[in-house]
This record gives C-alpha cells, sequence and structure tokens, in this order.
C-alpha cells in the first residue's frame, strides 16, 4: 500500500499542538485549593491573585464544599511561584472595609476584589489552605514577639486593640479565643521590634479601657485614655513593684491579664500575713480591698468584710458584740520603702507582738465624707491596757479601738435615745395648752389695740395734747418767778440774809450758854483764879 504524503500535515499538526500542551503544561504553576467560608467579591477566571501588588494566579473555579458549609476557590498559580507556598503562607480578600484601623481596599471599588498571598518562609509545602477572615495584623516575618495573656474577668477587647507601653502604642491584639477548661478568655498579642526587649518575666499585663469611673476608699476617681481606646479598649504592661526587670522570655509565653494596674501591683505581694480585727460597732463604708494604712503608708488590704469562715454563719452570730474582719498585713510594700534585705515573715510576726505590747491598734477611719468610704488606719495608744496573744478560727487577733468620731456617734445616737424616751405627748399636750392660752391672749390684745384705737379718734382725747403743752408753759411760767432775777426769788434772798445776820449776833450768848448753861439765870460770874486764855480773834470781837 503506497503511503500518501498528505498525511504529514496532520501529523505534523498533531505534533505541534502535542508540543504546544506540554509546553503550556510545563508553564503553568501549581494549583492550590483555599477554603473559605463564603465567596463574596470573587468570580471564576477573572479574580486575581497577588504577592505585594504582582499577578501570582488567578481563580479558576468555585464551588461549594461537600457538607455545603464552605466555598472552595481553586486557584491556579503562576510558575514559579511554589516556593511561597507552604504552611506560613496566608490568604484574604482585599475588599472595601471600615474598621478600627480606618478605611482600607478602595482601590477594589472599580478593579473588584482580589485574593492577596503574603508568602511564608521556611514552612512545609503545602496545596489547600484557610482564607483568613481579616487582613492579618502581623505576619511571621515581622520582627518582634509574641505573647498569649489569659483573663478571668468579663471584660472582652476585640482584636487589633493596641498594646501600650507607658501610654505608647507597641503593638496589637492579633487574636481572641476563650479556654473552657480555665473558663478563661485568651488573647495572642504581638510586639514590634524594638520594644520586645521591654517584655521580661517580672512584667504585668492589665487591660486599660477608655474610660473608667471607680469609686475606691480615696473617692470616685475618673480615667480616661485616647479615643481608639475609649471604642475598643486595650492592654498596657510594664512592672509595678519589682525591684529587678527579670529575665527575657520566648515567643508565646503566658501571662496572666489583669482587670487594672491596681489589681496587678496587688498581686505582685505574695508574702502576707492574715489577720483578724473585731470591729466593736458599724462597718459601713469598709469594702474588701480598702488599705490597711499607718500615717499615710499602705501596709495591707482589707481581704474579707466580714469575714465568714468561721465567723457569721447564722442569725445567732449576728448578735455578737464584734464583728471580723479578715485584713492582710503585706510586708512587701514596706520593703519597697527600705533599703535593707528582705525582712522573714517570722521576724514580722515578732515585731508586731511587740508593737501589741506597746500600744499597736487598729481603728476604722473615714477617707472620703461623700461616699462614706472607711479605711483600716493603725495607730498608738497611751498606756495600753495588757492583752495577751489570741486567736480567732486559727488567725491571730489583731487588737482594735474605737475611733474618737465613732465615739462621738454613740454618744449622740445615746443623747438622741434619751430624747425619744422623753414624755413627748405630755409635753406636746401641755404645749398645745400653752399655745391655746397663748391664742386666746392675742385676741384680748387684739380687742384692746382696737379699743385704744377708738379712744384715740375721738376729738377730745385728740385735744389732749394741747392742753399739756399750756400746761407746761404755766409751769416754766411759775418756775421763773422763784429764779434769783424775779420778784420773788429776791425776797426770799434777803430773808435768807437777814437770818444771816441774826446768827451771828447770836453766837458769843451761845457760847457763854454753852460754858455755863446758868449764866441766864445768876448771870455770868467771873473767873479771876483762872486766867483764860482768849485766841486772836476772840480779842477782835
Amino acid at each position: 500500500m503506497h503511503f500518501n504524503s498528505i498525511w504529514f500535515v496532520p501529523l505534523i499538526a498533531a505534533i505541534v499542538a502535542g508540543w504546544m500542551l506540554v509546553e503550556n503544561w510545563s508553564q503553568q504553576g501549581p494549583e492550590i485549593i483555599v477554603v473559605a467560608e463564603n465567596a463574596d467579591g470573587l468570580v471564576a477566571g477573572k479574580t486575581k491573585v497577588k504577592a505585594h501588588n504582582v499577578d501570582v494566579g488567578e481563580v479558576t473555579d468555585i464551588h461549594l464544599s461537600d457538607d455545603f458549609n464552605h466555598a472552595i476557590i481553586r486557584i491556579r498559580m503562576e510558575q514559579g511561584s511554589e516556593a511561597m507556598l507552604n504552611s506560613r503562607s496566608k490568604f484574604w480578600v482585599v475588599k472595601p472595609r471600615v474598621g478600627k484601623e480606618g478605611i482600607s481596599g478602595l482601590g477594589t471599588i472599580l478593579s473588584g476584589a482580589y485574593i492577596n498571598v503574603h508568602p511564608g518562609k521556611d514552612g512545609e509545602k503545602r496545596e489547600r489552605f484557610t482564607m483568613l477572615k481579616q487582613p492579618p495584623l502581623s505576619t511571621a516575618d515581622n520582627e518582634g514577639i509574641r505573647l498569649k495573656l489569659y483573663s478571668t474577668d468579663n471584660a472582652k477587647m476585640e482584636v487589633g486593640s493596641p498594646v501600650h507601653f507607658r501610654g505608647f502604642e507597641v503593638g496589637y491584639i492579633e487574636n481572641v479565643g476563650f479556654d473552657v477548661k480555665r473558663k478563661a478568655i485568651t488573647y495572642h498579642i504581638f510586639v514590634n521590634a524594638p520594644y520586645d526587649a521591654l517584655v521580661h518575666s517580672n512584667v504585668q499585663f492589665w487591660m486599660t479601657p477608655g474610660l473608667v469611673v471607680e469609686g475606691t476608699a480615696k473617692g470616685v476617681e475618673v480615667r480616661m485614655d485616647s479615643l481608639q481606646t475609649l471604642f475598643s479598649g486595650g492592654i498596657s504592661f510594664g512592672t509595678t513593684n519589682a525591684r529587678d526587670s527579670g529575665s527575657p522570655v520566648k515567643d508565646l509565653t503566658e501571662f496572666r491579664l489583669f482587670s487594672s494596674k491596681e489589681a496587678a501591683a496587688n498581686n505582685r505581694y505574695d508574702k502576707y500575713i492574715d489577720y483578724i480585727m473585731l470591729v466593736q460597732g458599724s462597718i459601713s463604708g469598709l469594702l474588701p480591698g480598702a488599705p490597711l494604712e499607718y500615717n499615710g503608708i499602705r501596709l495591707g488590704t482589707v481581704e474579707e468584710v466580714p469575714f465568714r469562715s468561721g465567723g457569721i454563719e447564722s442569725a445567732e452570730d449576728i448578735r455578737m458584740p464584734s464583728i471580723p474582719v479578715l485584713v492582710r498585713l503585706e510586708p512587701q510594700r514596706i520593703e519597697t520603702h527600705l533599703s535593707t534585705k528582705t525582712i522573714k515573715l517570722d521576724e514580722w510576726r515578732e515585731m508586731l507582738a511587740q508593737g501589741f505590747e506597746q500600744g499597736m491598734r487598729a481603728t476604722l477611719s473615714s477617707s472620703n465624707l461623700l461616699t462614706g468610704a472607711k479605711v483600716v488606719s493603725v495607730v498608738f495608744v497611751k498606756d495600753p491596757k495588757p492583752m495577751k496573744e489570741t486567736t480567732y478560727h486559727g488567725y491571730p487577733v489583731f487588737p482594735t479601738v474605737s475611733n474618737s468620731l465613732a465615739s462621738m456617734q454613740e454618744k449622740i445616737t445615746l443623747i438622741l435615745d434619751h430624747l425619744a424616751a422623753l414624755p413627748m405627748e405630755k409635753t406636746v399636750g401641755q404645749l398645745n395648752q400653752t399655745l391655746v392660752a397663748a391664742d386666746d391672749t392675742f385676741k384680748e390684745l387684739h380687742e384692746a389695740s382696737k379699743s385704744l384705737k377708738t379712744l384715740l379718734s375721738q376729738q377730745s382725747t385728740q385735744a389732749i395734747p394741747d392742753r399739756l403743752v399750756g400746761a407746761l408753759e404755766t409751769l416754766n411760767e411759775t418756775l421763773s418767778d422763784y429764779q434769783a432775777q424775779g420778784a420773788l426769788g429776791q425776797n426770799i434772798q434777803q430773808s435768807l440774809d437777814a437770818v444771816q445776820r441774826n446768827l451771828e449776833t447770836l453766837y458769843p450768848l451761845l457760847q457763854d450758854l454753852r460754858r455755863q448753861p446758868n449764866s441766864i439765870i445768876f448771870g455770868k460770874q467771873s473767873e479771876a483764879d483762872i486766867e483764860p486764855k482768849v485766841k486772836e480773834g476772840s480779842r477782835a470781837k
């Protein structure tokens, strides 16, 4: 059979087509699968895959998973992209977003959404990936440190919330979860370099809500942070009372997240001595967390008000004369002010026992008159009564004394009780009778005033002032006659002068009668034997 050369044409075409197929297949990159919650904005054969804004692949197919719960996105990558596809690669959809970080993805309004891939390094080779719900805040290549925090409080912060050190933003929250076994909220945070050097073993983390209004023993405290923290909250870290900086930590080291800086500081004091205070009087205003202080220096904290473990367990215990309160003395608070070495707890117990003998006592004092909050103050009393060391349900007793304000309140209460014991009904009855009598008297006075007004309105009564004026003028004229210039006055003066002259004439006779009373009958006798001594004034006469 003769072979026709015309068959070379389709044979050559088949060879060329096969070569082209092989060439095209050899130039294609790997095919990968990305699992997403939905395929919103993605179109097969149109949506591009980009890395650093460079096309590295295209979506070839989109369909539902077998359980109909996810979208399966098949992507054909460019040749040479195999190195970027490993366990550390991350995929997410770039589209317009509005969040705490601002507005992003506006460029996709006209061009449409696309898939962005962050190439991974030093990871295991992989062909199946999970689409991220949000763009990653950081990647595995970013320099810094990742930490894990846990919190047993009810507050929850969002992904992207800032992490601060002394008010400066140094990182952010990458992930938020919940640990069922621990019943705690977990946070994965990232601290950027070079601020990761600030994290060490003695560092503490606490929440920094944007606005805090808290009532404490000092009063009402209001704290406000930045606007971003006001809406989403944040995390702060630092050293509260640690003397040393500690040692460096590794990635994913776990720390506890406290509700506030004060809670973090209080947790630092892990050495303490518990005492029971038997308070006589009201404990209103004394709350757990109130300070135990001496002259403004904090020594410890009130732990339980009232103390229930072995304390008030039934209604019968309410009638007890004193109420137990559990206080915690924290020597580490004092040691921060000392330059000496750390003092052991047994030495603190001995010093406190000596202080009790010298008059150390605890008393309740008011720290804020507006809120009524109270604190426990340590004072020294003069001439303390001898006391023995006692315990209360296994706890040593811290001796107490009533403060002056409480004593004053008791006295005021006693006075009020005495007032309440007075016969108020009888007193009020007598007072009512007195008021009735006073009312009758006022009515009589009112009638008398009316009569007086009627009397004064009569013409005869109104003429009385004129008559009095005339009588006074007549009296004045009469008195003027008795003056020295008047006629009567002159006559009286002349009569007085005549009387004066007659008395001067009778003066010698009266002198003789005083010496010889019988001379008026027998006459004046001579006294020759005695030569009288006559004064100079008598000779002149």
